[in-house]
């Protein structure tokens, strides 16, 4: 390796008071005073700053202005706590959290804006050990746990033709009672799609763990159970889940977890079809890739695919929700 490491980068404010109070408030900078301007210093890392009253002398081809700087800052511990910071700091998400990976490797970010509008990032590396543990023992299966070592899937492209769709006029069957149209539904609603989920103490088929997005089937619902109040305060009128397990197996779970919404089943595979949804096959059965919709009056507004980590599925929502009132 060549005895190279990145010293410093440049970004372009238009108000020093503002970008100042910004960069050392919600990113932690310090602020260094210079000749003419300001720099803002990360350790042993920099960024200069061009601004009013600056006159670089050398400029990239392009040089920098304002807004359109883009910047990753590592956050040392839980994402959970950067996005308390930024709630404190009254900076707005703009999207995550969401899988990302940086020099380090994968994380889980979240992003944000400076007063310019250039793009900002947090990431984090704390993949929430604390809930997360090691390969089970066979017959000691907790559905609620995430090993720290699942694979993540990536974007196949497998549901790019979703966006703008209008759902299947079909009724699925639903753990409730009876059956559900959510294409003839009014309003908002969120529709999760999950593999298939676990019992307690049952042992997972071969292999499971090591599919990328097969694990996370009972903490992406037990994420949309935690964030049910907070889905509805932002407009969403109704909440599904769906698998293509039969409704008796559904309505185990739904019992088990006290899920305030109903799970809908498509076990004979028609909303998957009609959709054309990846899958995929393990131990003969054909299960639904994890994604999750929102849906307004019956068309696909949004897709979240792939998923990961699964159990940030539902915060993920709440934040394009967020930025994304109806």
């Amino acid at each position: 390796m060549l005895p190279v490491t990145l010293d410093h980068c440049v970004i372009h404010v238009t108000d020093w008071e503002r970008s100042n109070a910004f960069y050392t408030a919600v990113l932690g900078a310090e602020l260094i005073e210079r000749p003419v301007g300001f720099a803002y210093r990360f350790g042993d890392r920099q960024l200069n700053v061009h601004g009013p009253g600056v006159a670089p002398a050398e400029v990239a081809r392009l040089p920098v202005a304002p807004g359109n700087s883009d910047l990753c800052f590592e956050w040392h511990g839980p994402l959970a706590d950067a996005i308390r910071h930024l709630e404190r700091c009254a900076v707005a998400i703009e999207a995550g959290p969401m899988q990302r990976f940086g020099a380090r490797g994968a994380g889980t970010s979240v992003y944000f804006r400076d007063p310019d509008g250039s793009l900002m990032e947090f990431i984090s590396y704390v993949q929430c050990s604390q809930r997360r543990g090691p390969r089970e023992a066979p017959g000691q299966h907790d559905p609620t746990m995430l090993p720290a070592d699942l694979p993540a899937p990536q974007d196949d492209g497998a549901a790019r033709h979703l966006p703008g769709r209008a759902l299947p006029d079909l009724a699925l069957p639903a753990t409730r009672g009876g059956a559900c149209n959510v294409s003839i539904l009014g309003g908002r609603s969120v529709l999760y799609i999950y593999p298939r989920t676990g019992v307690p103490g049952v042992e997972l088929p071969p292999g499971w763990d090591d599919i990328p997005g097969a694990r996370g089937c009972t903490p992406q619902s037990c994420s949309f159970r935690d964030y049910f109040a907070k889905l509805k305060a932002l407009g969403v009128v109704h909440v599904f889940g769906l698998s293509s397990q039969d409704t008796d197996y559904q309505r185990e779970v739904a019992e088990r977890l006290h899920l305030p919404f109903p799970l809908l089943s498509d076990a004979e595979l028609k909303f998957m079809r009609a959709l054309d949804l990846p899958t995929f096959t393990v131990a003969g059965m054909i299960l639904l890739k994890r994604m999750a919709l929102i849906i307004d009056d019956g068309v696909i507004a949004k897709v979240f695919y792939p998923v990961f980590p699964p159990d940030q599925s539902a915060a993920e929502v709440v934040s394009w929700l967020r930025q994304s009132p109806r």
